[in-house]
């Protein structure tokens, strides 16, 4: 990578993404870099307080950025700039954005270009036109590497790359750090994602239901009268629900125990979409 190309580091609030703020900071002390956190305001609260944790004790100086989602039609999405106490988290930016756009599902993915991608980007535009975007995929994940992108400079994986860091390491780092997440790997930070599989739907609904509220909300007011639902297969909120109560399922488990019982084993992981809603 060109030491003199501006890094953007997109700390998501997740355990990889902390890591690779953290190797940035160190591996380039000499590299002008930002680092930037878009909240959508249905971040889990442990993950703001991590973010705020990583920032202070890396010395990172994050911006954190909310989505400014202007209603005029043709009119892109803007960013104001907020920080841990003033950060959204009942849902504000994330609700504005469906009023505009619709709820998004798999075949509408538009809550990481509204939330995460536009503002982050237009603020970086504000800064500099010549930046490279750091993603933090591991190496386990390469295959999801955009390496056309890398050859053009627009993209950069320093954890597959570079690190070669694998989900077992992110781990284990943590592990003998200071402090830590303190969420278990299926919850996510944004707390009933529509990106999670039913499995860990059902998982987060038993645990703690009070979360789902929102989302059935969020259909309530704006998903009837054009069809749309959140999750795959168009099942809603109200579904996923129901399916907790009354199928017969095995509970989702968080990857640090799977690794800790049996190493490098991950036959117990069940797919979902990878977002790497970060970036």
């Amino acid at each position: 990578m060109n030491k003199d190309t501006h890094i953007l580091v997109s700390v998501s609030g997740g355990l990889t993404s902390g890591f690779m703020a953290y190797y940035i900071k160190n591996k380039y002390p000499n590299t002008p870099k930002t680092f930037i956190f878009a909240n959508t305001g249905k971040e889990r609260e442990k993950t703001l307080e991590f973010i705020d944790k990583i920032d202070k004790s890396f010395e990172l100086d994050i911006v954190w950025l909310e989505a400014d989602v202007i209603h005029e039609k043709g009119v892109g999405t803007g960013y104001k700039i907020v920080d841990f106490k003033t950060a959204s988290r009942n849902g504000e930016p994330f609700e504005e954005m469906i009023k505009k756009y619709g709820l998004p599902n798999q075949s509408r993915p538009h809550c990481t270009r509204e939330l995460k991608q536009a503002p982050i980007h237009k603020y970086m535009r504000s800064i500099t036109k010549n930046y490279t975007t750091a993603i933090g995929i591991r190496l386990d994940e390469a295959h999801r590497c955009n390496w056309e992108k890398v050859k053009t400079g627009e993209f950069y994986y320093p954890l597959a790359t570079e690190v070669r860091a694998t989900k077992e390491f992110i781990i284990k780092w943590w592990a003998n750090q200071s402090f830590n997440l303190g969420l278990k790997s299926y919850e996510g930070n944004c707390d009933v994602c529509w990106k999670k599989s039913n499995r860990k739907l059902m998982t987060i609904w038993l645990e703690n239901p009070n979360l789902f509220d929102w989302w059935v909300n969020m259909e309530t007011q704006y998903g009837t009268e054009e069809g749309y639902t959140f999750y795959r297969q168009n099942k809603s909120a109200l579904d996923i629900i129901e399916m907790a109560k009354t199928t017969n399922f095995s509970k989702a488990i968080c990857d640090k125990d799977i690794i800790d019982n049996a190493p490098k084993l991950f036959t117990d992981l069940d797919t979902e979409m990878n977002c790497f809603c970060g970036f």
